[in-house]
């Protein structure tokens, strides 16, 4: 047997592998559209960002989101995640089965994070985002989940309002930077090229990630 020492990092790679395996598998019955990779990434800011402030998410759907974001947060003993949505579908989710059928998600998103012991680890907001952005009252944030209205005209209002909201150094996320999403490809590219106040961390699954400057 070789006496020869593992490579620096193996076993906390295996530790972090089996971390994410673990949390996809307990979300995967969480009907959503949130890659797990992404999911990931948010259940890693939540948690181990060293920055002070409050987590906000635009769009909850269901809770998939919620919980990668609250069980980060809840892990590391830190702040409740707000969550943001009119629950009945938006502008973007009208023709879903569920909304169409039951006229609200909300119902939906209390069960599974009840389910997942992180409800108590939640504030809902039952508003539209830019209302709810306007009447906000929480302090500085230094995470910004944003999965609302895709459109190019809602993905910025939904930057404007909230990102003077985010700590230096906080974290806003986007979600469904793709090509079937050209409303928010077109808003990333534009920030991408605002360096002197948001720098461009990195794209993962289906998020691009930027850090507040200033």
């Amino acid at each position: 047997m070789s006496g020869q020492a593992a490579a620096p990092g193996l076993f906390a790679d295996a530790r972090t592998a089996l971390e994410f395996f673990d949390l996809a598998v307990r979300f995967k019955k969480i009907k959503g559209w949130v890659h797990a990779a992404d999911g990931y990434l948010l259940y890693r800011l939540a948690r181990d960002d060293a920055g002070k402030g409050a987590i906000v998410e635009i769009g909850s759907w269901m809770g998939l989101s919620t919980a990668w974001l609250a069980a980060g947060s809840k892990a590391a003993g830190r702040e409740p995640v707000h969550a943001v949505d009119v629950f009945d579908g938006g502008a973007m989710l009208q023709d879903q089965a569920v909304v169409k059928e039951e006229g609200t998600t909300y119902h939906h998103f209390v069960e599974h994070l009840e389910a997942e012991g992180l409800f108590d680890h939640v504030r809902p907001i039952v508003a539209e985002s830019a209302a709810a952005a306007r009447a906000w009252n929480g302090g500085a944030i230094r995470l910004l989940f944003i999965d609302g209205d895709h459109r190019y005209e809602a993905v910025k209002q939904d930057f404007e309002l909230w990102s003077p909201h985010v700590a230096p150094g906080g974290w806003v996320v986007f979600d469904d930077a793709t090509e079937h999403y050209p409303g928010v490809v077109r808003f990333t590219n534009e920030l991408l090229a605002d360096g002197a106040h948001w720098q461009h961390q990195q794209r993962t699954a289906s998020t691009e990630t930027f850090r507040k400057i200033a």
